[in-house]
């Protein structure tokens, strides 16, 4: 499509470095989290560990690319597309930018992305997909991407963002909206044979409906569930003893669980945090370059 081609600002002109936070209001709280604006030349490289966010991004800075983290013959793919739709992430992978990051990030909640994408959030997995796969005209993101450029305020930049979100839902079946917010909250504390007899459905259609909405099954969403508030909890006290900072049965769970689903020890990533403690801030995000990373796991 042609829409995919244009062309966006210098990333020179955007003020470095910038964080703002936008907490929607009305009909948007449902299925949003928060609208972030993120710029800066030191922003946007860094070590991405598995997370469930569901995330729509416009970019409006420099291009960025994504490879792997431990294996050195794994390319770089770069992200031409100015809006990513992205779904759940297994796999640790690295982000880099070699220029200005600049960008909008809508924060969705879980199981809520099938509203604005027009596929499963299962086909979003360890990939991003670009905005023909929008719920609706792509014209209109694409629109909505060149107001953005051409807009003078982030906060102006947030209210066209959030206006244009819900007019989009307003459209929308918003049918089982009532079902995906129960589920996004069951997953946290029940098990998946207790939320079959809450809903009254099979393991199967249970695994079905997770795989539309979380991009995964109940078992799976709540593993990354519980590896990321284990990330959080030694993050923000790395100077406590590991075993008091995690909710696995014993410490060999822990332990193989967190290699399995990050490629490091959690003692590696204990030191990591003493180290950087601006993690406590990005616990699933490590801001640093891929050779520093590996330098550092291997001392």
């Amino acid at each position: 499509m042609a829409k995919t081609t244009r062309t966006w600002k210098s990333a020179k002109t955007m003020k470095p470095p910038e964080f703002r936070i936008y907490h929607p209001q009305g009909l948007l709280r449902d299925f949003v989290d928060a609208l972030y604006f993120l710029s800066g030349e030191e922003m946007g490289t860094g070590v991405a560990f598995p997370r469930t966010n569901q995330t729509i991004i416009f970019n409006v800075g420099s291009r960025f690319t994504v490879s792997g983290v431990y294996d050195a013959k794994t390319g770089r793919k770069e992200e031409s597309s100015p809006v990513w739709i992205n779904g759940k992430q297994d796999l640790p992978f690295m982000l880099g930018n070699q220029g200005v990051t600049a960008m909008y990030v809508i924060i969705v909640k879980l199981g809520m992305l099938p509203f604005f994408a027009g596929l499963p959030a299962s086909a979003t997995n360890e990939q991003t997909v670009g905005a023909e796969h929008w719920t609706g005209p792509s014209d209109a993101i694409f629109d909505l991407q060149d107001q953005l450029l051409a807009c003078p305020t982030i906060e102006g930049g947030f209210n066209l963002i959030a206006k244009f979100l819900e007019n989009h839902l307003s459209k929308q079946d918003r049918g089982p909206l009532d079902k995906v917010k129960w589920l996004g909250r069951a997953v946290h504390t029940m098990r998946v044979n207790e939320i079959c007899r809450a809903m009254g459905v099979t393991r199967k259609r249970l695994r079905e409906d997770a795989l539309y909405y979380f991009g995964g099954s109940v078992k799976n969403i709540q593993g990354i569930l519980r590896l990321n508030n284990t990330l959080s909890a030694i993050a923000r006290q790395p100077e406590q003893s590991l075993s008091s900072l995690h909710e696995y049965y014993d410490q060999s769970h822990f332990i193989n669980d967190f290699r399995a689903r990050t490629g490091i020890t959690p003692l590696q990533y204990k030191r990591l945090c003493s180290q950087f403690p601006a993690i406590k801030h990005t616990p699933n995000f490590l801001p640093m370059s891929r050779e520093t990373f590996l330098q550092f796991i291997s001392a």
